[in-house]
């Protein structure tokens, strides 16, 4: 029987690259030979999560420790991502406090064990080219924080790194972060991909807040090509240089979890030159305090949302924009119980028409086709006709007022009518879907939806729907049918030979 260290070193990666880090582990455990090939495997993709243990904060100094021991080891990892909530990150020091042995150069490295003396003294010593000269001036801040310090020592050997992933709790944790990045463009020369911020919000982790001075560096950095995080509205947004980003290497944004007002988008999308693909996950704040305020017209004015997009409209080719409640605020069926109505979502999103490179759109039904009954422009009038992809929501439709009745099959209409039309309007058009997140409980939509179905037909279409809890998913794909290959082009019958 072949060995596995007997495979050809050319086929070796092939073999490598679906194999678990658990599996990199045992194969260097189990089989010395490949030691030199499957290191660069375990290393690639380094992950730390908090958790309510101790474990984190060791081997954060174990790691350390290696690659002051082996630097050779840090050219091996692309990617760093650290997790875990921020109540995990604070946690008090794992290491005793010797007071005595505390000096102002340890920078929160004081008694980590782990560290032998002059490694202590060495990392530590990088601090000094690492930050400000006014962190050197308050050294009682760092005292205790080995957790911070670790993470940054260890981020910064990793001069090959192009992905770099941070949650929310390390981000608000970390007092060191936003002067790495102040120095990104020398410590990883070659990082092309953020994202800061979860995406999905825990229940022990409500943490909304972002620090600027984490998201302006990046716009800046030359090489960064996609930037994803979220971000709150700031009491006030500036770039703080004499001269705003115009980046021409960021080419995808995604905004998630984000209540920025549309003047602060703006500003942000003005900072790119060469935008392809638009993430935008805007939630709404809504309760009983600022139900009726008029702070919420802000985010409901569709002609911010055209002055914004018009900074990329030369350049987009992938645009997605989603609608929803912020955490605390009513639930749809809650506001209705209230007795209140949601504001309306006023004007109607004209800038997609001219983007000449856009070819795929995920939007809502109420940024598409209005939100009052009375007013609906027809599709072909606010969509590309170059489009590919389309796809619509049902984001706050069951808020606004034409989610019941004559008025629901209506709307509803137009998007069949747009569709059925497509060799006109939309000739590049292969696939349409719909998304119900409020599936059979609201009635008209759903069967206004499902009606859909039958005038959207015909030999070339497939049309099948999903099922997922609390979701239902409507797809329609459009195939081309070469001429040559239809059934009535085909002659039947004796051909005469000359």
């Amino acid at each position: 029987m072949a060995h596995f260290s007997d495979l050809p070193l050319d086929l070796l990666p092939f073999v490598l690259d679906r194999l678990s880090k658990r599996e990199y582990n045992s194969l260097i455990r189990v089989c010395k030979a490949l030691h030199k090939e499957v290191t660069p495997y375990l290393y690639q993709d380094i992950t730390f999560t908090a958790r309510n243990s101790r474990g984190c904060a060791r081997r954060l100094a174990l790691l350390l420790r290696t690659l002051l021991e082996r630097p050779q080891l840090a050219a091996h990892v692309s990617a760093l991502r650290l997790y875990g909530t921020q109540q995990c990150w604070n946690k008090e020091n794992i290491w005793p406090e010797n007071r005595d042995n505390w000096t102002v150069k340890l920078w929160g490295l004081e008694d980590v064990t782990i560290l032998s003396q002059a490694q202590m003294i060495l990392a530590s010593n990088q601090f000094y080219q690492l930050v400000d000269e006014e962190m050197h001036k308050s050294p009682e801040q760092f005292r205790g924080r080995s957790k911070d310090a670790l993470a940054i020592l260890v981020l910064t050997r990793f001069t090959q790194l192009t992905t770099l992933d941070i949650g929310d709790g390390f981000l608000v944790h970390s007092l060191f972060l936003p002067q790495i990045l102040k120095r990104a463009n020398r410590l990883f020369p070659k990082l092309s991909n953020i994202r800061f911020g979860d995406k999905k919000l825990e229940s022990e982790n409500t943490v909304t807040y972002m620090d600027l001075d984490l998201i302006r560096p990046v716009f800046y950095l030359p090489t960064v090509k996609t930037f994803e995080w979220t971000m709150s509205q700031p009491w006030r947004f500036e770039w703080k240089k004499s001269q705003p980003p115009r980046s021409e290497s960021l080419t995808t944004l995604h905004l998630f979890r984000t209540n920025i007002n549309r003047v602060t988008l703006g500003q942000l999308l003005a900072g790119t030159t060469n935008l392809r693909t638009f993430h935008y996950e805007h939630e709404i704040p809504f309760n009983k305090t600022n139900s009726w305020s008029s702070s919420i017209s802000q985010f409901l004015n569709l002609n911010g949302l055209n002055s914004a997009l018009s900074h990329v409209a030369n350049t987009l080719e992938e645009c997605k924009l989603s609608l929803g409640l912020a955490p605390g605020s009513l639930s749809p069926d809650e506001i209705i119980e209230a007795g209140w109505q949601f504001p309306p979502i006023q004007g109607t999103l004209t800038v997609l028409k001219g983007m000449k490179n856009l070819t795929k759109v995920e939007i809502p039904m109420v940024m598409l086709m209005g939100w009052f009954p009375d007013f609906a422009p027809r599709l072909e009038e606010v969509l590309p006709g170059g489009i590919t992809h389309l796809f619509i929501r049902d984001d706050l439709v069951s808020c606004c007022p034409w989610a019941v009745g004559f008025d629901c099959n209506k709307k509803v209409g137009l998007v069949g009518e747009y569709v059925e039309g497509r060799s006109v309007h939309a000739p590049q058009l292969y696939s349409f879907k719909i998304r119900l997140t409020a599936a059979k409980n609201d009635y008209w939509l759903y069967h206004a939806v499902k009606a859909l179905g039958a005038p959207i037909s015909g030999e070339e279409v497939n049309h099948y729907f999903t099922n997922e809890p609390g979701m239902e998913t409507h797809f329609w794909r459009f195939d081309k049918i070469n001429a040559a290959s239809r059934k009535d082009s085909v002659m039947t019958g004796t051909f005469l030979s000359m």
